[in-house]
């Protein structure tokens, strides 16, 4: 029995929501409409899709199956959708980007403004993660495109890189390090250290600066957003490293800001690439295209020019 895409949209929401209230909620919808398209679907396919219990609801094997197929055929639907649109120059559709916090903080708000400006029919979507979250996200089709630290080496996405950044060393004000010029790694020796989540990136990238000279951090806290790091270094809680971008530090004469000793490290500084990855196997529409290039021409701007 063929299939229709309202059914297969309202199984994915009950999928991910776990509840066929929750999932009408989303889709606006009530609860009796999800209940009879999932019966449908149910009965076309010949299969329970899912096991009901008191407040919740768990996906059968037969549903486990299904979902991936599912959600890439919704997916490919709105792609065509998009690659329609884009023919009849309508401008209209949807993308989803996936970024981390910081870059959702302080790089978003102005790239996303021009895109507007030219795609205002496009809704946007935003989904915040660390660059191996936006890289499954990417892959599984959640989003569209990704601001992701390179390299990226997946065959299963394209990337293009679109601007550089260099990581600082943070303390509070008062520190010792504001007798210093750079901070090298010894220098984190006995420091407590407050950090972005140790799966990041980024982590990876100053915790190998460390052990490479023969030090290892002593992770005080772990935190996912760079702005609550920044305070709790305000309050003498402990050092970090942050992007050049995201310190604040933009103007200032004497490389205090916020509260802040900012400081390069090491002796060359330790610089990271940034690109926007999209699905290898899908062309991209001409509004993530645009985006792509609105993103390759500002971001090199916004991480090295005034705050």
């Amino acid at each position: 029995m063929p299939m229709e895409l309202r059914s297969l949209s309202i199984f994915v929401a009950v999928a991910e929501n776990g509840s066929f209230t929750r999932a009408g909620r989303k889709l606006r919808v009530s609860q009796s409409a999800v209940s009879q398209q999932i019966r449908a679907l149910e009965q076309g396919l010949g299969s329970k899709l899912f096991t009901r219990q008191a407040r919740k609801v768990s996906l059968t094997q037969a549903g486990s199956v299904l979902l991936p197929y599912a959600k890439q055929i919704i997916r490919k639907v709105e792609e065509a959708v998009a690659v329609v649109s884009d023919l009849e120059g309508l401008g209209r559709g949807k993308v989803a980007i996936g970024a981390g916090a910081a870059v959702c903080h302080h790089l978003l708000p102005p790239l996303l403004s021009e895109f507007s400006a030219r795609f205002g029919k496009i809704e946007v979507q935003v989904i915040s993660g660390f660059s191996e979250q936006t890289l499954k996200r990417t892959l599984d089709g959640t989003v569209d495109l990704g601001i992701v630290l390179m390299p990226i080496n997946n065959p299963g996405v394209v990337a293009t890189e679109v601007g550089r950044d260099e990581l600082l060393a943070i303390a509070p004000k008062g520190h010792a390090w504001e007798a210093l010029e750079r901070v090298k790694p010894k220098d984190f020796i006995k420091e407590s250290l407050v950090t972005t989540e140790r799966e990041s990136q980024t982590f990876r990238i100053f915790e190998r600066f460390l052990i490479e000279a023969g030090v290892f951090p002593t992770v005080a806290m772990e935190i996912g957003d760079t702005e609550a790091v920044k305070r709790m270094v305000e309050a003498g809680l402990g050092v970090s490293i942050i992007a050049d971008w995201a310190s604040g530090l933009r103007g200032s004469t004497n490389n205090l800001t916020n509260n802040l000793v900012v400081r390069p490290l090491g002796h060359n500084g330790i610089h990271r690439s940034w690109g926007v990855i999209r699905r290898a196997n899908e062309s991209p529409t001409a509004s993530q295209r645009e985006f792509i290039k609105i993103c390759a021409a500002r971001m090199p701007g916004l991480m090295s020019g005034p705050s």
